[in-house]
């Protein structure tokens, strides 16, 4: 057994620090995972799934070489030099012909794989592509839009020094999405002077650590949110001093919010009114309050304006800006960028919105919603698009309603996928790229957020890639180079600079950047090809984090200062750290006191109103629920449930799942005695979309009336001998694209109506 090697985990975006033995007859197997303790954020934590992550470095159907599709649909293998100079021209004829926005791209990272979209951009700019798309537009768009247009940041809810916290559609004993998670829940149990407050339909293993669990009925998130802050403006008191020196908008907040029905919005959510008002006075007289939201809502009938209220509600009673309560943090990228708006009206709605040009869906945060991809695609518009890049992700999989993002995908000019496994996007693509994977290369975590310090982790790899397989970084620099973007002798001046040492290269780098314009669309690029060469060995793929340091230096100074880097060689100084930091670093050390300054608003006051959305709140007071069930289709599904072993696509086979209902759709068992189906019994699920067969588990923690399944399941994956094993149910093979939120496009894959019935013998 190899020495112990510090690395991260992909399986969800926290990314624990992670120490690695490796194994197995060619050493190249990950045998043992235990979690760092070096890691500054992390400490040595890890959960059930980071541990089994030999699942994922350990696939047997890795692809190794670069496929191509022929007329009959299989794939053959070619080389690299083909496959590169293929693709190469096809994108090049779409761009000529059609323009380079017909060019559309998905994806750039999965968790903890964040290098190849820092080095995508650089094709997409050679080629003038404007739409791009990734899992962030299934998820959190929609809060970024309500974050924006708030607060004009992306803040950080201080949940581990809060007094009183609430998750809203979070189980992070399951889900993690959290630091150190489950002894986060221990210890908040523990201690009497705080309080957690859960709301989810499910008696999550999360709610076994609550003081209060709002077991709110399906869909009906935002009367119960509504009836929280209602509860709160008309009995308890508000900051007002606070609010007037600080928001805009208050007033009308308090109108709107006073004319409220509590007990009737509480009783249409299924809840107890003193439970809701008991919870309202917990949050309006404590100290501190920090809530986190998660996809429990962000996928569920009325998600942005749940967002919404779930904001509201901090800034209302005044946490923001001090300790434990919601600061914004300094970070080195923004893997989930401020949504840039534009004008608004006198009723705070926007007046524009950059949006897709056949289907008109909104972009926000640069991203277009992924399941308007398919309607993009299939239609007979001037402006559809002509080819597709997918990279590290698995949209035909993610994406709702499959079968139409596949014929979409076919009818393309040209479709390429950058992976390491032949994905079920990858089978319906013209030609597919083999990626090394994230623990064969150097990589970074660019999700984590914290408060005030922040960290950053770049981590070497720990084996050498397989043959044959190239890392991102690599793979779009022989596109750009087939592209011919650069002329002969273009960037020699940054060799030569790069040959002196890292400040000569500096002033050489900022002076092109300046001069010359073509260099600002490929900037990833130029540093991979001309810095790369002059780093220590086997670090080129680094180069484009040595960038990202200089500007971060440059852009927040006394934050960085702050975390030791200053003068003229701070951001050379951090790249070195994190390079020399295989645990990871802190690169920045933020303050409350300057929180406010920061807001990019008139008097940097935060904005409480969201025109759309406030008007929106009015369409509450019909107690209407926004989806439903119906005698057909009787029953809510959970179409992607966070269980102990589903994670992310990472991991395709099967066989890393424990426990004999990992996979099975569950029912509580009220329900399966009225429909007399046994435990076990093999069923079919039905929505409007489609149907498929599973197994059923009785799970008493279900609110009665909902079945779920979990996510990241029904991939295609064989044995050795050929067999396909049973890996669960495709859920997007059940859900629709027209069943999406009206504001942002996301998918309300987390009540989707449903059907089910006993198979037939």
């Amino acid at each position: 057994m190899s020495e112990w090697k510090q690395s991260a985990c992909n399986l969800c975006f926290v990314n624990c620090g992670i120490e690695v033995q490796l194994g197995g007859d060619s050493g190249r197997e990950i045998a043992k995972v235990r979690g760092d303790k070096a890691h500054p954020k992390s400490q040595g934590y890890i959960c059930n799934k980071a541990a089994r992550l030999g699942f994922y470095q350990n696939n047997p159907a890795r692809l190794t070489q670069p496929m191509r599709r022929c007329e009959d649909g299989s794939y053959q293998p070619t080389s690299w030099e083909t496959a590169i100079a293929e693709i190469a021209a096809k994108l090049q004829a779409v761009k000529a012909n059609y323009g380079g926005e017909k060019i559309f791209y998905y994806g750039g990272g999965a968790q903890g794989n964040h290098l190849c979209g820092t080095y995508a951009s650089s094709t997409l700019g050679a080629l003038g592509v404007k739409y791009k798309g990734s899992a962030l537009s299934q998820e959190k768009t929609g809060l970024s839009w309500v974050f924006s247009r708030m607060i004009g940041a992306i803040p950080h809810a201080e949940i581990e020094h809060a007094q009183t916290v609430m998750f809203l559609g979070k189980n992070p004993f399951m889900s993690n999405g959290m630091n150190r998670a489950r002894n986060f829940l221990r210890d908040i149990a523990k201690d009497p002077a705080r309080q957690l407050i859960v709301i989810d339909p499910r008696r999550t293993e999360t709610a076994d650590y609550a003081d209060f669990h709002l077991a709110v009925k399906p869909g009906r998130d935002a009367w119960c949110m509504a009836a929280i802050i209602a509860a709160i403006v008309q009995h308890q008191t508000l900051p007002m001093e606070w609010l007037r020196q600080r928001t805009r908008g208050y007033e009308k907040i308090i109108d709107k919010f006073s004319r409220i029905r509590v007990a009737e919005y509480a009783g249409f959510a299924g809840l107890d009114t003193e439970q809701v008002r008991e919870v309202a006075r917990v949050i309006a007289q404590s100290e501190s309050f920090a809530a986190e939201e998660d996809i429990g809502i962000q996928m569920a009938p009325h998600s942005t304006l749940v967002s919404y209220l779930n904001l509201l509600l901090s800034l209302l009673t005044g946490n923001f800006g001090r300790p434990g309560t919601m600061a914004i943090p300094v970070q080195l990228v923004d893997i989930l960028p401020v949504d840039r708006f534009g004008e608004l009206d006198e009723n705070d709605r926007e007046v524009s919105r950059r949006r897709l040009p056949v289907t008109g869906a909104p972009i926000h945060s640069n991203l277009y919603p992924g399941n308007y991809l398919a309607d993009e695609i299939l239609n007979d518009s001037d402006q559809r698009p002509r080819a597709l890049i997918v990279e590290s992700s698995n949209p035909v999989h993610s994406l709702a309603q499959a079968g139409k993002l596949r014929r979409a995908i076919r009818s393309l000019e040209c479709s390429v996928a950058i992976d390491v496994a032949m994905t079920e996007t990858a089978r319906e693509c013209d030609y597919v790229l083999p990626a090394s994977t994230q623990y064969e290369k150097w990589e970074a975590t660019y999700f984590p957020r914290n408060f005030p310090d922040n960290y950053f982790h770049l981590r070497p790899p720990l084996l050498a890639p397989l043959p044959h397989t190239l890392p991102e970084a690599e793979i779009h620099a022989r596109l750009i180079e087939a592209l011919e973007y650069f002329e002969n002798g273009e960037l020699d001046a940054l060799h030569s600079a790069a040959a002196e040492g890292m400040e000569a290269y500096q002033q050489a780098f900022f002076s092109a950047v300046t001069t010359n314009p073509k260099i600002k669309k490929v900037v990833s690029y130029v540093l991979y090809r001309t810095l790369g060469p002059a780093l220590a060995e086997g670090q080129a793929v680094t180069a484009a984090i040595w960038g990202l340091c200089q500007v971060f230096a440059m852009t927040y100074p006394g934050y960085v200062a702050k975390a030791g880097f200053s003068g003229a060689n701070a951001g050379t100084d951090l790249f070195q750290k994190l390079v020399n930091s295989p645990s990871g670093a802190v690169i920045a050390v933020a303050d409350h006191a300057d929180t406010f300054a920061r807001i990019p608003f008139p008097q940097n006051k935060l904005r409480l109103v969201i025109g759309e959305l406030f008007e929106e709140l009015d369409q509450l007071q019909h107690l209407a629920p926004l989806v439903d069930t119906s005698e057909e289709y009787p029953f809510a599904l959970v179409a992607g449930s966070r269980r102990a072993y589903t994670a992310n696509c990472a991991i395709r086979n099967p066989g890393w799942m424990k426990g004999r209902a990992a996979t099975a759709l569950t029912i509580h068992p009220e329900d399966a005695a009225r429909l007399s189906i046994p435990e076990g019994a093999r069923v079919v699920v039905k929505t409007q979309a489609g149907q498929a067969e599973a197994d059923v588990a009785y799970d008493e923690r279900l609110h009665p009336g909902t079945l779920s399944i979990p996510n990241g399941q029904g991939m295609l994956f064989e044995d050795e001998q050929g067999n396909a094993l049973d890996s669960g149910v495709y859920a997007n093979e059940l859900t629709s694209t027209d069943h999406r939120d009206k504001f942002i496009g996301t998918p309300l894959h987390k009540f989707v109506p449903a059907a089910i019935l006993l198979c037939q013998m």
